[in-house]
């Protein structure tokens, strides 16, 4: 008997559910893989994210064949016809798979299990709890993340599992193609900071042990090195939400007299990435529109429409020193701290009006962590529009923002490097120094270092009124 376990996001041996489970029943066991064709056909990605994905895909198909009778077949195809052959090659009786909540991935795992002879068995993974596991007191799908935060810590969790002892038939694989072949090449001026893969993640996570007992009191800070940056391993399940929600604990239980409030607010993310994971299944609607249904009407401005301003946004070239920062940094580097990520969405919207979703498709393009869950999520958060959203008349200032968490200018330095000889008291508000301060720090804002191209308070309250308009209709 022989069982396919078709990997899909949990690119990893180690916990990996599908895997556990197919091992209860089979000791023949083929990890399948496809490169889906018609995902890469028509899905707006970016290099990053892609790059993390292909790197972390060689190194699980390295880890197996190192390993004695065990291999990761490949294919390039459609998945549900490639599914279809190797069943049919193997002489399978079973497939096995981790879930996916986005629609796109619920619709093709349907068709999987419509068109395929054998049964095909699916199985929680990448989320702690999923669906409708976590209800109201009405039995309906929360929206508020407090009361679900609760519940949430409230409930059991599995540990991970270990996997046992398998072989792989001998079935022909095709080559991973390259990122050239796919038909990504890395940007002018990117830096690639990532380790992908398991190594990379194990890594990851031994690193962010010393810095979780102040994650409370530094996440906020851009220009510290404070945050896990496990998102892009936890979105390719290069490690798995339960390895780092039970490694937080055994940091707690070595350590029973220590103030654990930091291990708390740092498990609150995993809470937050599982509520929007059950948002996106239970509300698959928001992929297209806002979740607060008063606010589908609003007219915002196209990226074409708003084409020098959206220009000046995505370039990092607004006169707001610290959404620029945030902006050059995630075209930089694939990734923006989670701060960041807050106030250059609030200002694309409350002091541009830029359409929400052209900037989801920038995003993704964009972040090596793009989680269509947790971004469509966070955007919605942001521009009032979402589940659970920031007020609309709640508007962040992106000067006080910096001013607040980026005291220094040390991270607005880093990456805005024309300001780097602007003083502490003006590296907010550059463009409010004198001719002569100008002068003595090496830069003429209007030349070098754009001024403002929009007035914050006007648009605060422009933005606002817009909202009020919209509930009124």
């Amino acid at each position: 008997m022989t069982a396919i376990v078709w990997i899909r996001r949990s690119l990893r041996e180690h916990d990996n559910t599908a895997l556990v489970e197919a091992l209860e029943e089979h000791e023949r066991v083929i990890p399948f893989y496809v490169v889906d064709e018609n995902y890469f056909s028509n899905a707006a990605l970016g290099y990053p994210r892609v790059k993390f994905w292909h790197d972390s895909l060689e190194e699980l198909k390295d880890n197996l064949a190192n390993q004695e009778q065990k291999d990761l077949v490949i294919r390039e195809g459609s998945p549900v016809d490639e599914l279809e052959k190797i069943v049919e090659e193997a002489d399978a009786d079973a497939v096995y798979h981790n879930k996916d909540y986005s629609p796109y991935a619920r619709e093709r795992d349907e068709k999987a299990a419509e068109k395929l002879d054998v049964p095909v068995n699916s199985f929680k993974d990448i989320v702690m709890f999923e669906e409708k596991e976590i209800l109201t007191n009405s039995d309906t799908p929360y929206k508020v993340y407090t009361y679900y935060s609760k519940k949430w810590f409230e409930k059991e969790k599995r540990r991970p599992r270990e996997v046992k002892d398998y072989t792989t038939p001998d079935i022909e694989s095709d080559e991973i193609p390259s990122l050239e072949e796919l038909g990504y090449e890395k940007p002018e001026d990117f830096t690639w900071e990532w380790k992908p893969g398991r190594e990379g993640a194990k890594e990851r996570l031994e690193a962010f042990k010393e810095k979780i007992w102040n994650y409370d009191e530094n996440r906020d800070y851009a220009w510290k090195d404070s945050t896990s940056k496990l998102s892009p391993h936890l979105k390719f399940g290069t490690v798995s939400i339960r390895e780092v929600f039970w490694e937080a604990e055994r940091l707690k239980a070595r350590n029973p007299d220590a103030d654990t409030s930091g291990i708390k607010t740092w498990q609150e993310e995993l809470a937050w990435r599982d509520f929007y994971m059950q948002v996106l299944y239970n509300w698959p609607e928001t992929v297209e529109k806002p979740f607060l249904e008063q606010y589908e009407d609003i007219e915002w401005r196209s990226k074409e429409e708003a084409e020098e301003d959206w220009k000046a946004f995505i370039n990092g070239k607004t006169g707001y020193p610290f959404v620029d920062a945030g902006m050059r940094q995630l075209k930089k580097t694939g990734w923006m701290h989670n701060r960041l990520r807050m106030v250059v969405t609030s200002f694309a919207c409350k002091d541009l009006w830029l359409d929400w979703k052209d900037l989801h498709e920038y995003f993704k393009k964009m972040f090596v962590d793009a989680e269509k869950a947790s971004m469509i999520g966070g955007i919605q958060w942001a521009y009032s529009i979402g589940t659970d959203a920031q007020p609309y008349f709640r508007v962040f200032n992106p000067f006080s923002q910096g001013e607040d968490y980026d005291p220094d200018g040390e991270y607005i330095r880093k990456w805005v490097p024309e300001l780097s000889e602007v003083p502490d008291e003006d590296i907010h508000r550059p463009h409010e120094m004198s001719e002569e301060k100008q002068a003595e720090c090496g830069v003429e804002i209007g030349e070098d270092y754009p001024k403002p191209i929009v007035d914050h308070g006007e648009k605060r309250e422009e933005a606002i009124e817009k909202f009020e308009e919209a509930r009124e209709d």
